[in-house]
């Protein structure tokens, strides 16, 4: 029979090993993400932001900002009201779709942006029934708070 000290100690060396894993795992960037390579975000962070993002749109909550790995599903033509901004859609694993809209007046234009390709958005999240929109993927020219970003083939626009 085992000591419940022993055991105590082989569930606390198991729990610290667990967590040393989970950050060397994230400290690597997602090994065999390679779909995603350039979006130095594993399966799991995207899984939980897919998750996150799914239960925002439940819930119906607006204003959270999100990072969100996702493939390009539509590029839209812009909004060229002021201010104007670049809009597409993403598709998360879990078959939502999001318009996200890119503040062009506060921040550089994606290039050369096509639907099929892995884009990562960072950007406050608004609740509407067709599956919510990412907006604010920019600074904060007032510097008052965070501000958003894509990242896209490698480049940083914000």
């Amino acid at each position: 029979m085992t000591h419940p000290k022993n055991k105590r100690l082989a569930v606390l060396f198991l729990a610290i090993l667990a967590v040393v894993f989970y950050l060397a795992e994230g400290s690597l960037g997602g090994i065999g993400d390679s779909h995603k390579g350039e979006l130095n975000h594993s399966e799991e962070q995207n899984s939980n932001a897919h998750k996150t993002l799914q239960g925002y749109f439940d819930k119906k909550v607006s204003g959270k900002m999100i990072t969100i790995n996702a493939k390009i599903t539509k590029v839209l033509r812009d909004d060229l009201h002021p201010p104007r901004h670049q809009r597409f859609i993403i598709k998360l694993d879990n078959n939502l779709t999001v318009l996200v809209t890119h503040n062009t007046d506060l921040a550089p234009r994606v290039k050369s942006i096509k639907a099929g390709e892995w884009i990562k958005v960072t950007g406050q999240y608004e609740w509407n029934s067709k599956g919510g929109v990412i907006h604010w993927t920019h600074h904060d020219p007032q510097g008052r708070r965070d501000g958003g970003q894509i990242i896209y083939k490698g480049k940083v626009y914000r």
